[in-house]
């Protein structure tokens, strides 16, 4: 009886290691395309003054509060690749202030927000001359032409 269960204990282990190295191959895999898709990828530059805007050959869309479904993105045609940190007047902190250590916010200290932003993508039925979506902290953001 010890005898099978240790036979069935080893051939899991083994079925689990197997998948594991399967699915670390398969992430791999995404990485290196993922890698090779943003070489190619054209920078949509971030407005620093207004957060809220990108650009790219004279296009400048708003960031919308809404967000995109996945199912409705289409290819990527474009990267923003910046990450920046602000207050609440809107005002991007240097590293200096960044660096600054809080160990308990306090009421009267300034709010900071963190934006990371990724991957431009052209949407189902829609002319990207109108609208595109625009990674913003893990969410497809709408992001409209600015008129």
């Amino acid at each position: 009886m010890k005898r099978n269960f240790s036979l069935f204990l080893l051939l899991f282990m083994a079925l689990l290691f197997l998948g594991a190295c399967s699915t670390l191959n398969d992430l791999k895999q995404t990485a290196e395309k993922n890698l090779a898709i943003d070489r190619t990828l054209p920078k949509y530059q971030l407005n620093k003054e207004n957060f809220k805007e990108i650009s790219n050959q004279g296009k400048t869309y708003v960031i919308q509060d809404s967000t995109v479904d996945r199912e409705r993105l289409q290819e990527p045609i474009g990267k923003v690749a910046e990450s920046v940190t602000i207050n609440e007047h809107n005002e991007l902190l240097s590293k200096e202030e960044l660096r600054k250590i809080q160990i308990l916010p306090k009421e009267n200290e300034e709010k900071r927000f963190h934006f990371n932003f990724g991957w431009v993508y052209r949407i189902k039925n829609t002319s990207p001359d109108e609208e595109v979506a625009v990674v913003v902290n893990h969410e497809y953001r709408l992001a409209k032409i600015k008129k």
